[in-house]
């Protein structure tokens, strides 16, 4: 049993290593994204703090004049003082940024013209779309089976903690290497199996996470948002419909406005309750794109067990459950699983070498027998 774990531990991480490297340097920088987009970008992302600001009508129509060329997918409201309304299109890569106090627009890029955008999707998507999403989140459960399948192969015989849990810096470099791969993989391996299985959760909603969430609790998370009424004309005000929100839930703050991508799509205004663990929220209300009614409000702490637990994954996954002391620990975790794969690799790889070249050694001194006619 023992060889065949560590047979199939040494294999999966061969197979996995290149991503798993790719996914704990990127997930460990973009953990700070948004500062650090905000720090380079300044130009597009922040704005003078001021009294007074326009109306969500007034973005709207801002964000249509700046792109024209695709429909206005969601409205990012800012989350301070001092930042820009990012505004995302539908079908289409490109992101506008506006004033939030007069609307006017600050400027245009296409995420992949960013450092940030490219890091971003590059973690989540592989730059391959929703294939790529898909690769993303079975490496992520690479990464689990082997983590606990290195704690199960480190598992100290006999009560040998203290060796299990030391790094021989004066030996060779091959067994500093090993000794910092184990230890690494069980001072962080619990954190990284949070952090591998919610990312794996989110990249697999339909694969896995529904399907376990129904299992698990009965039901499920999805609920198909509700429908327009059928009638074409002129939209409703999406400055009546924020505050009807608001009016909805005092103490929330609205985070996302996002259009319908049909049209008997209703519009959605996105909240962050007090209370909501998830750092945009999970509280939608929805609305007639037409008239303007309240069609559904979906209260993420009234909600059922599996809509709770599927609010968790995102926090869990980029560290902001517990604020910046959590994140930093993410950055930490994600740099330990990239240390944690090319050590392995490199392991992998030198024992590899070792063994073809002790094969070439002992095929050297064979004896040569010469046929004699």
């Amino acid at each position: 049993m023992r060889r065949f774990i560590s047979w199939l531990h040494r294999y999966v991480g061969v197979a996995a290593v290149v991503v798993l490297v790719m996914s704990g340097i990127t997930g460990a920088v973009i953990t700070f994204d948004g500062e650090l987009d905000r720090a380079a970008h300044p130009e597009l992302r922040r704005v003078e703090p001021r009294p007074g600001g326009a109306g969500v009508d007034t973005l709207a129509a801002g964000a249509r004049d700046a792109w024209p060329r695709d429909p206005v997918r969601m409205l990012v409201l800012p989350a301070s003082p001092g930042d820009a309304v990012e505004v995302w299109y539908r079908g289409s890569s490109m992101r506008a940024y506006l004033d939030p106090h007069d609307g006017h627009v600050l400027g245009l890029r296409d995420t992949h013209d960013s450092l940030m955008g490219i890091l971003v999707d590059l973690h989540t998507n592989l730059l391959s779309g929703e294939t790529g999403r898909a690769v993303v989140g079975w490496f992520g459960l690479a990464a689990v089976l082997l983590i606990v399948l290195g704690v199960w192969l480190w598992w100290p015989r006999r009560g040998r903690w203290r060796q299990a849990l030391t790094v021989k810096w004066d030996a060779g470099a091959a067994r500093v290497w090993l000794d910092v791969h184990k230890v690494a993989g069980i001072v962080t391996g619990v954190f990284l199996v949070v952090i591998a299985g919610s990312g794996a959760a989110l990249a697999l909603p339909g694969v896995l996470t529904e399907p376990l969430l129904v299992a698990l609790t009965g039901a499920g998370a999805k609920q198909a948002a509700p429908a327009s009424s059928s009638r074409a004309g002129p939209p409703a005000s999406l400055d009546a419909m924020v505050r009807r929100a608001e009016a909805a839930f005092p103490g929330g703050r609205i985070t996302r406005l996002m259009m319908p991508a049909t049209p008997n799509g209703a519009v959605t205004v996105r909240m962050r309750l007090p209370g909501e663990i998830h750092q945009i929220g999970r509280t939608f209300v929805h609305f007639d794109r037409y008239d303007g009614r309240l069609l559904r409000t979906d209260n993420v702490l009234e909600s059922n067990l599996a809509t709770r637990i599927n609010a968790w994954f995102y926090p869990l996954h980029t560290g902001a459950y517990g604020g910046t002391a959590t994140r930093v620990l993410n950055v930490l975790f994600g740099l330990s699983l990239a240390l944690m794969s090319l050590s392995g690799g490199w392991m992998w790889g030198r024992n590899r070498l070792a063994r073809k070249r002790a094969e070439a050694r002992k095929r050297g001194r064979a004896p040569v027998t010469t046929a004699v006619n």
